[in-house]
């Protein structure tokens, strides 16, 4: 593996991090107001997210998990999106929450979107923790976002960098030690 630095991404310490998705909870809970909504995390970048999320929400929720890889070892996107892990929960005529850790290129959550589209459920949404708008590549709207961020590559609370960092309770930027070997 690579040397890597990594750094504090303020202001995302734990306290910064809780107080984001208790703002995108409220919002989700007023959006749906009592209505059930199937909660779809795309694994396993988004598993801290979700668990933080669903116990501030106040609707009834049904919870499903899928495995959407693209990246493998690098730091960006490979373009090639596969799905490792399907989701089991019938969607039909059922509104559905995508949850994301962080959008970059768009792509994933857009192949995602279409293909949850397929199964007829009432509406499919999107909330994620992190955007990097100015990395996006295709159209993809994003109904909930915890805040956007700059191009950086970031790890921790769930998010990785070939398969660390992820117990990490803070988000990282993370940095080639020797950026001119990259």
């Amino acid at each position: 593996m690579n040397e890597r630095r990594i750094s504090p991404l303020s202001p995302f310490f734990p306290e910064q991090i809780d107080s984001i998705i208790k703002g995108l909870a409220d919002r989700i809970s007023k959006d749906y107001d009592q209505r059930e909504v199937v909660l779809v995390c795309i694994l396993k970048g988004a598993f801290m997210f979700l668990s933080d999320l669903v116990r501030h929400l106040r609707i009834p929720v049904q919870i499903d998990f899928v495995r959407v890889a693209s990246y493998g070892a690098g730091m960006r996107s490979s373009g090639r999106i596969e799905i490792t892990k399907d989701i089991e929960t019938p969607l039909e005529g059922k509104d559905v929450l995508i949850i994301e850790d962080i959008i970059d290129s768009g792509r994933t959550l857009l192949f995602l979107k279409e293909r949850l589209t397929l199964a007829n459920p009432h509406s499919v949404k999107i909330c994620a923790l992190l955007d990097k708008k100015e990395r996006r590549e295709v159209k993809i709207e994003v109904d909930y976002v915890g805040k956007e961020i700059e191009d950086v590559f970031v790890v921790g609370y769930g998010i990785d960098f070939d398969e660390a960092y992820r117990n990490l309770p803070e988000i990282y930027y993370v940095t080639p030690l020797h950026p001119s070997k990259e």
